[in-house]
């Protein structure tokens, strides 16, 4: 089985260290406690180390514009370069900026970056406001998936929770039934609304990037089959801690194949979903019409109708 980890981040530190004042990290946000001892994970060579360990075959790296999280789509592309055969880059633009879907254009285009990241709470902006909708247009248009951060956002008061709430998703979905979308991190600690929007919609689909203990509290066979086994992708959320823990990727991997779940369901959140995410849905048996239907009431009531 091929392994893909669709929610990794290499900070760009040097970088974020130019554009802020002041720390780049504070130590009054609790997820940042460890933060010193994570920063190793932040070397290449440390995370192809984590995906060999985890026999993870795929990462897909996010570039960010926005603060904590930054790293530049050159950066992303640098780092997919020393690793053509391991790394997938996943652009970001400033939703807000009028450039962005130039800018956006010029990643796919120019750069070779397959997808985009947007952080609506780091970013500071609702994602269901129209304002933004010609990035929306513009990745559509480009055929890239559109990964959204949703649920828990521990970043202190330098964000609002209100643009991490699933929900506002839905009438991105809405307006956009063809873009595909990808919401993160369970949807914890709103998961109910990311799986309304994820059951809803049939291109909207949700990554296993939430906290090791949240996983099988909320991961089980029912909730797969109801929101459709086709919509969990595996992600990690490398490099940030789980708690006080080291980020390891191989915990990641052990615990979704903890659930015991069906071998056809973990081949789609490790292999065959985050393909559905890049590149589209397959093909699917035409609908019936409304009138075939309408025929076999009609038959079903004559006492003809035989299931074939």
């Amino acid at each position: 089985m091929i392994i893909t980890n669709a929610h990794v981040h290499m900070i760009e530190i040097a970088a974020l260290a130019e554009q802020q004042n002041g720390p780049v990290f504070s130590g009054e946000i609790p997820v940042y406690k460890e933060v010193e001892a994570s920063l190793p994970l932040l070397l290449p060579e440390t995370l192809m180390a984590q995906m060999d360990e985890a026999g993870i075959e795929k990462t897909i790296l996010y570039a960010v514009e926005a603060p904590i999280l930054f790293a530049s789509n050159e950066y992303v592309k640098s780092l997919c370069d020393q690793f053509p055969d391991r790394l997938i880059g996943f652009a970001s633009v400033d939703p807000k900026s009028n450039e962005a879907p130039a800018v956006l254009e010029q990643a796919v285009k120019d750069l070779g970056l397959k997808g985009l990241k947007l952080h609506p709470p780091l970013q500071d902006f609702f994602p269901n406001d129209e304002a933004v909708f010609d990035v929306y247009q513009k990745a559509q248009d480009l055929d890239i998936p559109v990964v959204f951060h949703v649920g828990t956002t521990p970043f202190g008061n330098m964000c609002k929770l209100a643009q991490a709430d699933p929900i506002l998703l839905d009438d991105v979905a809405n307006c956009f039934p063809d873009l595909r979308i990808m919401l993160t991190h369970l949807g914890t600690l709103w998961q109910h609304h990311a799986f309304m929007v994820v059951e809803k919609h049939p291109n909207v689909f949700i990554d296993t990037a939430a906290y090791l203990y949240e996983i099988p509290e909320i991961l089980d066979l029912n909730l797969i089959k109801r929101l459709g086994p086709q919509k969990i992708i595996f992600g990690t959320d490398y490099p940030s801690p789980f708690c006080e823990q080291i980020h390891r990727m191989k915990d990641f991997v052990d615990c979704i194949q903890g659930l015991d779940l069906p071998e056809p369901v973990l081949k789609g959140i490790f292999q065959d979903n985050i393909q559905l995410l890049l590149h589209g849905r397959p093909v699917e048996a035409p609908v019936a019409t409304a009138l075939e239907i309408a025929e076999k009431v009609t038959i079903l009531k004559k006492g003809e109708y035989q299931e074939k």
